[in-house]
């Protein structure tokens, strides 16, 4: 059995090779319809009313058939918790209730999808969602659909402006004239992203798998996962305020440097020390103006195990204390993001404590804020700079941008217009001029300058799979010309 069979056998059989059940997909297309009809026929045994409970199951089935795309073994985790599901709510536009549980037993009863039942172990406090994919059936129909994925989208009601309690929870909160505004550039902004193929050029089988068992995170890569909301915390909209959903929010750096835009090859900048740079500007110094220096280089800590990068475990500390409300929550935080088996995560809370001493010393116009709860504070000043950009981005250069809290990826050529709007976003907002920006990708330099031998060995070649192409060929036809011709600059072409 080759490496790819023995691949497919183990994620037949893995019910943790799965992601969530997305209750936001939805399509209007007469064929999408008429599929939902045909399948509809075949639930004799639902009662109520067939509106809504077409709706419902158009939900499921629209769901599974963008998990079929990407892998026919990829799973769809379904809670089968009654509360799950709250009908009226901003939150639920489509207004899914506890009766899609009933639409998928009868799905299961007729066969037409499998099930593996979760579990909730109270002893352990271990649970198992529940977990749904195609039958062979099912898979057949989905072969002979009349439509493309790209006929699916997330619902036109789908709410982007999401406010949270202290416990995480999805709140009601009453409109305002801030909450329509910030809707409405969200509302634009995720229309272009709806409008421009992201994709990952080499990526073959649009998943990204990162750990195991338990830890499994599985990413779909497609033109379905590019909804874009903002989460303000603590039911106030001075608390958080980031932008999270695209799919490059959760696949790991190394994929983000392969991101295409309508094939178009990108670039990522960030800022570097971000929140540290906030602090400082908040007591009226320039960090980089007035150090230039690391901010997470320390010395006269010796008494570590010298596998221990310093370097990387005080940035690994310092960004942690950044949001912690106290010193314990601090090491328990940096331990439990430490690598398991690395020696990292045997550093003891004394240890942990001179390193953070160390840093406090370095960072002495900011000690006060290490430990102290700020990061919420901080989240929302980084996302002003964000809604900056994006307004910027989505209004002026009318180019997408894609976001990563504080490091953002453009199409290439447009770096040097995102270089200098970070900084005079981050000016506007921070109120200096005391930041410093980096470029993260490869390529970047082998079109600007010769890249040294030491260089070129890091460089990745730029080959681009046959699934990307051709997906990208059908999604430049169902948009009846290539999206980027709205925003390419002549000069861009050579690529």
């Amino acid at each position: 059995m080759s490496n790819n069979e023995d691949q497919e056998a183990t994620n037949q059989n893995d019910y943790m090779y799965s992601r969530p059940l997305d209750v936001h997909v939805w399509s209007d297309y007469p064929e999408v319809n008429d599929f939902v009809d045909e399948i509809y026929y075949h639930l004799s045994e639902i009662t109520g009313n067939k509106i809504i409970n077409k709706k419902l199951l158009k939900v499921v089935l629209l769901d599974l058939y963008v998990s079929w795309r990407a892998d026919p073994d990829l799973k769809v985790m379904f809670s089968r918790d009654n509360s799950s599901y709250k009908a009226r709510s901003r939150y639920n536009e489509i207004n899914i209730g506890r009766k899609i549980i009933k639409v998928v037993d009868s799905l299961v009863e007729q066969e037409i999808i499998h099930e593996k039942r979760g579990f909730h172990d109270r002893v352990s406090g271990t649970s198992f969602q529940t977990r749904l994919w195609a039958s062979d059936w099912l898979k057949e129909r989905f072969r002979e659909a009349r439509f493309s994925q790209f006929c699916l989208h997330s619902h036109e009601g789908r709410e982007p402006l999401v406010l949270r309690n202290t416990e995480k929870e999805d709140v009601e909160y009453d409109e305002a004239e801030e909450t329509q505004g910030m809707r409405a550039l969200l509302s634009d902004y995720n229309d272009l992203l709806y409008n421009t193929h992201i994709d990952i050029y080499d990526l073959e089988v649009p998943i990204i798998i990162s750990g195991s068992g338990s830890q499994k995170s599985v990413v779909q890569v497609n033109q379905n996962s590019k909804f874009v909301r903002r989460i303000f915390n603590h039911e106030r909209w001075d608390k958080g305020g980031r932008f999270y959903g695209g799919w490059w929010q959760r696949c790991p750096s190394e994929y983000r440097k392969r991101i295409v835009m309508d094939g178009i090859l990108t670039e990522e900048i960030d800022y570097s020390g971000l929140h540290i740079t906030i602090l400082y500007a908040k007591e009226g110094i320039s960090y980089w103006g007035d150090n230039n220096e690391d901010p997470y280089s320390i010395s006269g800590i010796n008494s570590l195990d010298p596998d221990i990068d310093l370097r990387a475990a005080a940035k690994l500390l310092l960004l942690t204390a950044l949001n912690a409300e106290n010193e314990t929550k601090t090491f328990q935080a940096f331990r439990s993001q430490a690598p398991t088996g690395s020696p990292e995560k045997r550093l003891t809370n004394e240890q942990l404590s001179s390193i953070l001493s160390a840093l406090k010393s370095k960072h002495e116009p900011i000690a006060h804020k290490l430990a102290s709860g700020a990061g919420i504070d901080l989240m929302f000043v980084d996302s002003q700079i964000t809604a900056k950009l994006i307004e910027r981005f989505t209004y002026h250069y009318k180019c997408p941008i894609l976001t990563v809290h504080d490091s953002y990826v453009v199409p290439f050529g447009y770096g040097m217009f995102l270089k200098k709007e970070m900084e005079a976003a981050f000016e506007e907002v921070a109120g200096s001029s005391g930041t410093r920006v980096e470029h993260t990708t490869d390529y970047f330099y082998i079109l600007q300058e010769q890249p040294s031998p030491e260089e070129q060995e890091t460089i990745e070649p730029i080959v681009r799979c046959e699934r990307h192409q051709n997906e990208l060929r059908l999604f430049q036809e169902f948009k009846g010309k290539p999206a980027y011709e709205d925003w390419v600059p002549d000069w861009t072409s050579v690529l």
